[in-house]
């Protein structure tokens, strides 16, 4: 592969970072506003249908294959992972901790991914090369700094009065670790959600190489299903209109987190997604 073939992956896992960044902090303004996560994953999830939708029967409407019983299975278990399990949570870990930390944690998923490609020998370690050397340290350097973050509480940068006054309370310290122990097992629970479905979708790109469809369909079928919780959940009326201007810019811009996307097949390896970041502890927290 020439130079430009394998810098074209870096700049497209960068470029998507960025976006999923600016998705993160606009979605944690947005639920400190009262939108709630339920409610914007089934509208995200809509709005991402309704775009896909018409594209994916303009662009493959007359080439892609007739749905088969295996391939619905697989899209089924894409959106629950991909999108609607896995939204909620990370909208969950929102609601709990901050935008920093929720970012910053979420480069677990590449260590899990590369554990279970591993695991399932769907990947190749080879510790005596280069390549197999720099994909374990770059796994362990992403697991320590994700428990960095877990665990290490230093000084507030920001609102420290408003901080010296919470710890001031034990019943507010208690009350403020267990949102925070909350918020850390939802956003554990979607870098697991995201590795299965790095996985899954590995195995679903040899059998259905259809982008467009495919993303058309995780969005109907994930929709549906969040839809169907989501309605017995909040049978309020009140509760799914939203009419707060940068609310519904949120929805607009999270209409599909971009690591949702089934990708072109620019990234041959799942050990490819370790990130070379270290992470830096959130000390705003």
């Amino acid at each position: 592969m020439g130079s430009g073939g394998g810098f074209l992956p870096v700049v497209v896992m960068v470029a998507l970072n960025v976006v999923a960044a600016v998705m993160v902090t606009l979605v944690k303004v947005a639920m400190d506003r009262g939108l709630d996560p339920l409610v914007l994953v089934t509208l995200q999830q809509l709005t991402a249908a309704l775009f896909l939708g018409p594209i994916a029967l303009l662009r493959e409407g007359k080439s892609r294959p007739r749905m088969t019983l295996e391939i619905f299975a697989y899209l089924l278990a894409s959106a629950a992972l991909g999108a609607a399990l896995r939204q909620y949570m990370i909208f969950v870990a929102l609601r709990y901790t901050t935008a920093t930390f929720v970012t910053a944690f979420s480069n677990v998923a590449p260590v899990l991914t590369f554990l279970l490609a591993a695991a399932t020998r769907s990947e190749t370690l080879h510790l005596r090369t280069g390549t197999g050397a720099a994909k374990l340290a770059g796994t362990l350097v992403s697991l320590a700094g994700a428990m960095v973050l877990t665990f290490y509480k230093g000084a507030a940068l920001t609102h420290a009065h408003h901080a010296h006054h919470s710890a001031a309370s034990p019943a507010a310290a208690a009350s403020s670790s267990r949102r925070w122990t909350l918020g850390t097992v939802a956003i554990l629970g979607n870098c697991v959600c995201l590795s299965c479905w790095f996985l899954l979708h590995g195995r679903l790109a040899k059998k259905y190489p259809y982008v467009y469809s495919c993303n058309a369909f995780m969005s109907t079928f994930s929709f549906l299903q969040v839809a169907a919780v989501g309605l017995c959940a909040k049978r309020s009326l009140a509760a799914w209109l939203v009419t707060d201007k940068f609310q519904i810019l949120t929805v607009l811009y999270a209409v599909r987190d971009p690591k949702d996307f089934q990708p072109p097949p620019l990234i041959p390896h799942a050990a490819s997604l370790i990130p070379a970041y270290i992470c830096i502890p959130a000390l705003s927290r």
